[in-house]
């Protein structure tokens, strides 16, 4: 449950997942919002939030900053040249919800605590559904007295919240479970392949699956969150978190290789599928 104590919260990155987190907030705490795009503001001034002209105006206004950005370039672009970490108050608090490197969540980190401000990198698991329904996950690398002061603001919009270790290990942790979730995502490909070769009615299969063994998160996702008019999109986000993951692993020395080439043949098959289960649930 969120708690009930109003507090002075801002979020930058109102895309596809970050914007039903920010209206989460928006349910319980004095919420800054801003983005380049007016469009992107719409409705939450009904919302009760407060929407500001600029990035700093969100962190001069604000105590803890929620950042869900494309990228950790974009993010250091914002808080080191764009001004962000100067307008933050002295004891302020940024969380970043985006998937980065894990080495860039710790430097954001060291570069943040010698000027007074509080560091989380708090990647999140779940997708737009899941941020909806309130019931994120949140992998969190830092300090266990700064998530005690975020939680309050994390469980508006995550139901499980995992310290994972200091600042990085939840960037490694949401790698780790993305480099899964693409992996799973192959053996559905595979096993469904046969399947139909097999003459198995594929939409019987999957909901089957749901109350079995075999069943995952992949499994109830194909052809419904992940359907014909984003699956396109959604392999491509795959192809990025292999990427990603080769790399984490890599910069440590370890040879990710056998998971990234069986990973990396899901995402060209992804739409074929969906596809499929899209029709056979249309009809």
């Amino acid at each position: 449950m969120c708690a009930v104590t109003r507090l002075k919260v801002g979020f930058i990155g109102l895309g596809d997942q970050g914007g039903p987190m920010a209206e989460a907030l928006a349910e319980t705490h004095n919420l800054h919002v801003w983005a380049r795009r007016p469009e992107t503001l719409a409705g939450f001034a009904d919302k009760g939030a407060h929407l500001m002209d600029s990035a700093q105006s969100v962190a001069r206004a604000v105590d803890f900053l929620c950042l869900c950005l494309p990228d950790d370039a974009e993010l250091q672009a914002l808080l080191f040249n764009g001004g962000l970490a100067d307008a933050l108050p002295n004891g302020g608090t940024v969380i970043n919800h985006a998937t980065g490197d894990p080495r860039a969540a710790a430097a954001n980190a060291n570069r943040l605590a010698p000027i007074g401000l509080r560091y989380l990198d708090a990647p999140v698991s779940g997708g737009r559904p899941a941020a909806e329904a309130r019931n994120l996950t949140c992998f969190v690398g830092g300090d266990a007295d700064t998530l005690h002061l975020c939680e309050p603001v994390l469980s508006c919009h995550s139901s499980a919240i995992r310290l994972m270790g200091g600042p990085g290990a939840g960037q490694m942790t949401k790698i780790l479970n993305n480099a899964l979730t693409v992996s799973n995502l192959r053996n559905l490909v595979e096993v469904f392949g046969l399947a139909a070769q097999a003459g198995v009615d594929l939409s019987s299969l999957q909901a089957a699956l749901a109350t079995s063994s075999g069943g995952s998160f992949m499994a109830r996702a194909i052809g419904k969150q992940d359907n014909p008019s984003n699956a396109a999109h959604i392999a491509s986000l795959n192809r990025k978190d292999v990427q990603e993951f080769a790399a984490a692993m890599e910069q440590l020395g370890l040879n990710p290789e056998r998971i990234v080439d069986w990973a990396m043949g899901a995402p060209a098959a992804l739409p074929d599928l969906v596809a499929q289960l899209g029709t056979l649930q249309d009809t």
